[in-house]
């Protein structure tokens, strides 16, 4: 392993390097996402642990033991990313990008190649249709070198289009950052070649998908969020109402980012969707770049958020204080649920992996989504009970979990 260092992949205070890469190794398990990983931090207090019980979950659930890289697997591929001028970027680490870390389902691993300073620097997103028309093209070279010209780092997709120009015009300032759907040595699209090359010599790569990862479709709805998520705004250059520009349009508003919109011609497709957030008073109206800065410079900037297993615990009030002596004193009864032992390893019988509990709750999922508050309110057990349930449930890949959080059934 190399031993240059990479001050983007530094940790945060306190965490140590075995604990940092066991982090990595758990978040490039194959099934563990954001929420996964999070929900794991909260029950284990660190990912060595998790790690550790992983397995022991499995033999008693009886399924296959989840694929964790070992150390050294993960070691190679810190080498790998350091001689490509690349580093992993943990949600924990101190240089993962402010913006989106304030998001609440903020990926856990990024992997991040250039200038990884620009990830947190003042930055606008500049995204529109990839069969773009001139006047548009033209537009955004215009808007892209002045905003970049004037300290904005600008951020979009490496597509074909508006998103190619944008970047070549911020380029030349080194201020531009291109959102990924595979990994850092995966071009896509492939006469991009060359300009992704100089964007990572001169301005920043960034992915949630590992090396040798391919482009898919399946992919391009998180590069989106990348998008949305990273930037202060989003300025949208032609968009039909159908397209995968608008959906990163939506996702900036959900993330109470600033939304701009070039007005387009009324009767061009590419400018539909655009216009429709104009007249719905969703997107500000912007003809020149000084536009964008003007709005910007007044608008307050997300706090950093911590990662979900770094924030307190919200303290829940019990279901069944209304309820009578009955239920009070079956709640008060009830033993604590627990973390398993990472060094538990006794075989279990069905009826020892499905308490009563659990198969109370299985009982009240089906294939259509609930919510955890409608899962308690259904049965004699706390918020907190049901929530420690469900983990272990998901885990053993009995439940689903999306990413509005909603429960379904998967056996």
């Amino acid at each position: 392993m190399s031993g240059r260092s990479n001050p983007a992949a530094l940790p945060e205070t306190g965490l140590t390097a075995t604990e940092r890469l066991a982090r990595l190794r758990l978040a490039r398990t194959k099934g563990i996402g954001s929420a996964t990983f999070s929900r794991l931090m909260g029950l284990y207090g660190t990912a060595e642990q998790a790690i550790t019980a992983l397995p022991v979950r499995a033999r008693l659930s009886d399924r296959p033991e989840p694929a964790i890289p070992s150390a050294s697997q993960m070691e190679d591929e810190i080498a790998w990313l350091e001689q490509q001028g690349a580093c992993h970027l943990l949600r924990s680490d101190a240089a993962y990008p402010g913006l989106l870390a304030g998001l609440p389902n903020a990926p856990v691993l990024l992997f991040a190649q250039g200038k990884t300073a620009l990830l947190s620097a003042p930055s606008l997103a500049i995204v529109g249709a990839r069969k773009a028309s001139s006047p548009a093209l033209k537009l955004t070279e215009n808007f892209a070198a002045g905003l970049a010209e004037a300290g904005l780092t600008i951020i979009s997709g490496l597509a074909r289009g508006i998103d190619g120009a944008a970047h070549r015009s911020a380029l030349p300032f080194g201020r531009t950052i291109a959102a990924l759907p595979g990994g850092l040595d995966v071009t896509y699209p492939p006469e991009h070649a060359r300009l992704q090359a100089d964007i990572a010599q001169q301005g920043c790569l960034i992915t949630e998908y590992p090396p040798g990862m391919p482009a898919n479709a399946r992919h391009f709805p998180r590069r989106n969020h990348l998008i949305a998520g990273l930037a202060r705004g989003c300025l949208l250059v032609e968009a039909a109402r159908r397209s995968g520009t608008l959906i990163t349009a939506r996702l900036a508003l959900s993330f109470r980012r600033l939304l701009f919109a070039v007005p387009g011609f009324p009767g061009d497709p590419r400018s539909s969707g655009g216009n429709d957030l104009l007249k719905q008073n969703q997107a500000i109206l912007v003809e020149q770049f000084q536009d964008v800065l003007t709005a910007l410079e007044g608008a307050p900037l997300p706090d950093r958020g911590l990662a979900p297993w770094e924030r307190p615990p919200p303290r829940q009030p019990s279901l069944f204080a209304h309820t009578g002596d009955s239920n009070r004193q079956k709640t008060a009864s009830r033993p604590a649920i627990t973390a398993m032992p990472a060094q538990q390893n006794a075989p279990a019988t069905e009826e020892d992996i499905r308490t009563s509990d659990e198969k109370n709750i299985l009982s009240l999922l089906a294939h259509t989504p609930s919510t955890v508050d409608e899962i308690a309110s259904r049965c004699q057990l706390s918020i907190s009970e049901v929530a420690a349930i469900l983990i272990e449930l998901e885990i053993n890949g009995t439940v689903q979990r999306h990413e509005d959080g909603q429960i379904t059934r998967l056996h």
